[in-house]
């Protein structure tokens, strides 16, 4: 086996080696980061001053609405 035959081998093995550690790596794709509930405030206070969704015209129900998803997924420990 020659020297250049060797270094494309362990070329090759490398290269598997790569390949196999990024399909071993865990898939992050449902992964996020919930922003604090104290977020949701600020977007709601945002609604309600008129910064934020311009078209409730700070409308509190319609800011609410617009808003109340935030807090389905918001994390509360922060």
């Amino acid at each position: 086996m020659t020297r250049q035959t060797r270094i494309r081998l362990f070329s090759l093995l490398v290269l598997l080696g790569v390949l196999a550690g990024v399909l071993a790596t865990p898939d992050t794709e449902n992964a996020y980061a919930a922003p604090c509930c104290s977020a949701c405030d600020y977007r709601e206070s945002a609604c309600l001053w008129g910064t934020l969704y311009p078209e409730c015209g700070g409308d509190p129900g319609c800011c609410f609405n617009k808003v109340a998803n935030c807090w389905n997924w918001c994390n509360s420990g922060c």
